[in-house]
C-alpha cells in the first residue's frame, strides 16, 4: 500500500471576538448527547436596525474585563487564564442579564483553551439571550464540527450566516467542510452534481469572505485547495490553485496551513523535494500542526529518510496519542530502520485502536512475509509465511482501495507457490540419499549409541 499524504482542510475558526448567568453549564460535548438545533434565523435577521441602550455601567464592566482577556490574548493562554476571563464576563452578565456580547465573551475565554463543554454551554447561553447572535451561532458550529456533529454544524453555520452574511469564520468553516466532502467522493462521481454543487457552494462562500476581507489569507488557501481537487481530469485546475496559493503568500507565509497547502500542490506536481520542503515549512512555523508533520514524515518514507520519518511520527502521537496513521507511520520507519520487533508492536498497537481498518494488517503481512520469513530456513519460514497470508486475508475482509485489494489476493496467491516451494524442497531433502564420501577419504565415525 502506498503512502497517504495527509490532506485535511485548515483547522477551522472560531470568530474573533467583536462583540448568562450560566456561564459555561449545560454542554453536550463529550455526553453522548445530541445538540440542541438551532435557532432558525431567516436571511438577514441580524436585527441590524435593533437598538440596545448600554449603560455607562455596564460599558465599564465589560471593558474591564475585555481589557483581561486581551492582554491574555497577546500572550499565551492556560487553563487557569481562561477560566478566570470566562469568570469576569460572568460577572459582567450576572450584573446585566441581557449583555449578549458580555454572554459570548464568556465562551470565547473557554473556547481559547479548547474547553469545547463549557464554551458550548455559555455559547447556548448566549443564543438564549439573542437567538441571532451570529458568532456564538457560528462558533457553536464549530464546536459540533470538531466533535463530529457535522450535520448540526451546518445547520448552525447556515443560520449564523442567514443572521450575519459577513461573517467570515462561518463562511470559511463551510468551505472547509465542504472541501471534505469533495475529497471523499468516490472518483466515479466526481463530475456528477452533488460534487458541482458542493464546489459551486464552497467557491460561494470563499468568494463572500474575500468580498468582506480582500486580504483573507484562510480564505485564499481554502480556495487554492478547493481547485486542487479533481486536477487529474483537468490539470489546469492546479494553475488556478497556485495562484490564489501566491495572493495568499503575498498577505502571509508565515501561514503553516498555507505552506502545507503548497506542499500538496508540489506533491500533485510531482515534485517531492519542493513538497517536502513546504512541508517542513510548515512545521517550523506551527510545531503542533500534525497534518504538516504528518505530510513530512509520509515524504521522507518515500525518500527513505527513516529517521527523519521516525521523529516526525514520534512527535505526532506526542501530541495525538491515538492517530491510526501515525501509529502505521511509524511502524514502517521502524521496519526501515531493521526494528522489525518495534515495527510488528506498532501495527499490532494499531489494530487495537481501530481494528475495522485494513492498513494495519497488511503491513504485518509484509512484515511477516518480505522482512521475517526471508531471513529464516525454509521450514521455519512456512508458519512465518502461513502468519502473513493470514494477515493479508484479514486485510481483504476489511474492504478499501481496489487496487490494494487486488494486490492482497496476487499476495495469498504467492505465498501457497511459497509454501508449496518450501515443502517440496524439505520432503526432496529429507528422500536424498546420504552425501557418499570423497573418493580416498575416511568414512564418517559411526553414530554414538
Amino acid at each position: 500500500m502506498k503512502n497517504k499524504i495527509i490532506i485535511a482542510a485548515l483547522t477551522l475558526a472560531a470568530a474573533a471576538c467583536g462583540g448568562g448567568t450560566k456561564g459555561g453549564a449545560g454542554g453536550t460535548i463529550g455526553t453522548g448527547k445530541a445538540p440542541p438545533p438551532p435557532p432558525t434565523v431567516k436571511p438577514g435577521g441580524d436585527g441590524a436596525g435593533e437598538k440596545r441602550e448600554i449603560s455607562q455601567d455596564e460599558k465599564k464592566d465589560f471593558d474591564s474585563a475585555f481589557g483581561f482577556f486581551s492582554s491574555n490574548d497577546k500572550g499565551q493562554w492556560n487553563d487557569g487564564a481562561c477560566r478566570s476571563a470566562a469568570d469576569k464576563f460572568t460577572s459582567v452578565v450576572r450584573a446585566h442579564p441581557n449583555s449578549v456580547e458580555a454572554q459570548y465573551m464568556v465562551g470565547l475565554s473557554f473556547h481559547r483553551c479548547n474547553l469545547l463543554k463549557e464554551a458550548e454551554g455559555a455559547y447556548q447561553a448566549a443564543i438564549r439571550i439573542k437567538q441571532n447572535h451570529g458568532q456564538s451561532l457560528s462558533n457553536l458550529g464549530e464546536i459540533y464540527y470538531r466533535s463530529g456533529q457535522n450535520d448540526a454544524a451546518k445547520k448552525y453555520w447556515d443560520n449564523a450566516i442567514n443572521a450575519n452574511g459577513k461573517l467570515v469564520a462561518a463562511r470559511n468553516n463551510l468551505a472547509s467542510m465542504e472541501l471534505e466532502q469533495l475529497r471523499k467522493m468516490p472518483e466515479k462521481e466526481r463530475d456528477g452534481k452533488q460534487w458541482k454543487e458542493l464546489e459551486s457552494d464552497a467557491r460561494f462562500n470563499l468568494s463572500n469572505v474575500l468580498g468582506v476581507d480582500s486580504d483573507n489569507v484562510k480564505a485564499y488557501t481554502l480556495y487554492g485547495l478547493v481547485y486542487m481537487e479533481g486536477f487529474q481530469k483537468n490539470k489546469s485546475r492546479l494553475d488556478l490553485a497556485k495562484l490564489l496559493l501566491d495572493e495568499a503568500n503575498k498577505r502571509n507565509p508565515k501561514f503553516a496551513p498555507l505552506q502545507n497547502a503548497y506542499g500538496l500542490y508540489y506533491m500533485h506536481r510531482g515534485a517531492l523535494s519542493e513538497a517536502l520542503q513546504h512541508f517542513t515549512a510548515a512545521v517550523e512555523i506551527d510545531p503542533k500542526f500534525i497534518e504538516a508533520r504528518m505530510n513530512v514524515g509520509l515524504t521522507t518514507l518515500g525518500f527513505r529518510k527513516y529517521d527523519v520519518a521516525k521523529d516526525q511520527f514520534t512527535k505526532v502521537l506526542e501530541l495525538q496519542s491515538k492517530n491510526y496513521d501515525a501509529v502505521i507511520g511509524l511502524g514502517v520507519a521502524l521496519r526501515g530502520l531493521k526494528d522489525f520487533d518495534g515495527a510488528e508492536k506498532q501495527y499490532k498497537a494499531a489494530v487495537a485502536l481501530d481494528g475495522k481498518r485494513g492498513e494495519a494488517y497488511y503491513n504485518l503481512a509484509v512484515l511477516a512475509k518480505d522482512f521475517r520469513a526471508t531471513k529464516l530456513p525454509p521450514k521455519e519460514a512456512i508458519p512465518v509465511l502461513k502468519g502473513a497470508q493470514g494477515y493479508f486475508k484479514d486485510f481483504i475482509s476489511k474492504g478499501g482501495d481496489a487496487k490494494d485489494l487486488a494486490e492482497a489476493k496476487v499476495q495469498v496467491g504467492l505465498i501457497d507457490k511459497q509454501i508449496a516451494s518450501n515443502e517440496k524442497f524439505l520432503k526432496d531433502q529429507a528422500s536424498a540419499p546420504p552425501p557418499k564420501p570423497p573418493a580416498g577419504g575416511a568414512a564418517p565415525p559411526p553414530a554414538k549409541p
